[in-house]
């Protein structure tokens, strides 16, 4: 389709639906000053908050809940790369599953109506929604919260599955998928720079999902945080399907999660997620990318596991000759105290700040620390635990507590 100089289209291209955004995008926005649409001044270069063209193209998904939640976040946006749409799902091709969930299934697909550089998509199905239980856009809807915040990944919008009648969140694709994966693929050539760079990535969109969003993530671990490669690598804290404000009670005796992930005193039901325990999850991962191996690989994840970190204090193990200055950070973070714990921010301010010496010119105690330990050979070991078991699933805090006190011989 010819571009056209002038700031206006056609009736019926207005109304042709393929596609809709990047024609309003690309023929009216890119000359700037006011839409032609609403002929309000736009709000960002390629965007217009106040044109609404949903209403004259009377979309709608079937469902009202979800018209009028997609309809909340649209009139958020003030940036055409961060609209979400409703996406048929014949526009949709290749579908592929790639990955199994606590909460839902994740696939891959090809995206007729492609906005970005790459028509490959991810797909996750929403707990619940062939249920029809409304509470089955709660993920989605802390998501889009946290996405309008300053969250890197990208998510384009719903869509539901003929077949199944399944409802997904339609999100951008991670090429390296998770962090774990990648570091199956990758631990034997990575230098402790890389590593660093990885861990103050992961801190950044943490400290974004606390203080900008007002969120605690609950089911912080390496499987939830996902690896691109375009031009360069980056990475995207996802899955937020337990996530809550901070303000946000939950029933007791029962909670979700990966259990080596878990912080001690939400394990013994002693105080709520905060977060403060995303942060023990946090120095977990830490572990695993000195070793390249998932905490407590080979153990079951049951109570007397549960007993052993909340009563004994076990932790997951430091690989050989990791810098004292890494392990003294990790070892605050995994504190059984929460109000010992430094916050995300802190977190990344002391990565970042090992990065700079690390970089510097001159010869200092950190710098020395991180390049010694780059000499050590590195060798992945053999997972004994399958996938499967890194996964969110319930756990019962009363029995922990009660193989604590004894009443379980275990």
């Amino acid at each position: 389709m010819e571009l056209k100089k002038q700031n206006k289209f056609t009736k019926q291209e207005h109304n042709t639906y393929l596609p809709l955004r990047a024609i309003h995008f690309i023929r009216i926005n890119l000359v700037g000053g006011k839409c032609a649409h609403c002929d309000e001044d736009n709000t960002q270069l390629g965007w217009s908050l106040s044109c609404d063209l949903d209403i004259e193209t009377r979309w709608t998904s079937g469902h009202k809940n979800i018209d009028d939640c997609m309809k909340t976040f649209q009139l958020r946006t003030w940036r055409y790369q961060d609209m979400i749409e409703w996406i048929p799902f014949d526009r949709l091709s290749e579908v592929k599953k790639i990955g199994e969930g606590g909460f839902g299934s994740v696939y891959s697909a090809t995206w007729l109506d492609v906005r970005e550089t790459s028509s490959i998509i991810a797909l996750k199905t929403l707990a619940s929604s062939k249920e029809n239980n409304n509470d089955f856009l709660k993920e989605f809807k802390s998501h889009m919260i946290c996405n309008i915040n300053y969250s890197k990944l990208a998510i384009y919008g719903i869509t539901q599955n003929i077949e199944t009648k399944e409802y997904l969140m339609v999100f951008q694709y991670a090429n390296h998928g998770s962090l774990h994966k990648y570091l199956r693929n990758y631990f034997c050539t990575l230098i402790w720079k890389a590593k660093l760079e990885i861990l103050k990535n992961i801190s950044e969109e943490l400290e974004h999902i606390h203080s900008y969003a007002g969120y605690i993530h609950a089911d912080f671990h390496s499987g939830n945080i996902l690896q691109d490669q375009q031009d360069e690598i980056a990475l995207y804290v996802a899955d937020l399907g337990l996530s809550r404000k901070t303000n946000e009670k939950v029933l007791e005796g029962e909670i979700y999660g990966v259990m080596p992930y878990v912080a001690p005193e939400v394990l013994l039901d002693e105080q709520q997620f905060i977060q403060a325990a995303d942060i023990y999850g946090l120095e977990v991962i830490m572990t695993e990318i000195t070793t390249g191996q998932r905490p407590f690989d080979g153990r079951k994840f049951d109570a007397k596991l549960g007993a052993d970190i909340c009563g004994k204090g076990l932790r997951p193990e430091f690989a050989p000759r990791t810098p004292i200055c890494y392990i003294e950070l990790a070892k605050k973070c995994l504190d059984s105290n929460p109000k010992e714990r430094p916050d995300a921010f802190d977190v990344l301010n002391t990565i970042t700040n090992w990065l700079n010496k690390i970089s510097g010119s001159d010869d200092n105690e950190i710098k020395k620390q991180f390049l010694e330990a780059d000499k050590v050979i590195k060798t992945l070991p053999i997972s004994k635990h399958p996938n499967e078991m890194y996964t969110s699933k319930i756990i019962s805090t009363k029995l922990i507590s009660k193989t604590i006190k004894g009443i379980y011989l275990l």
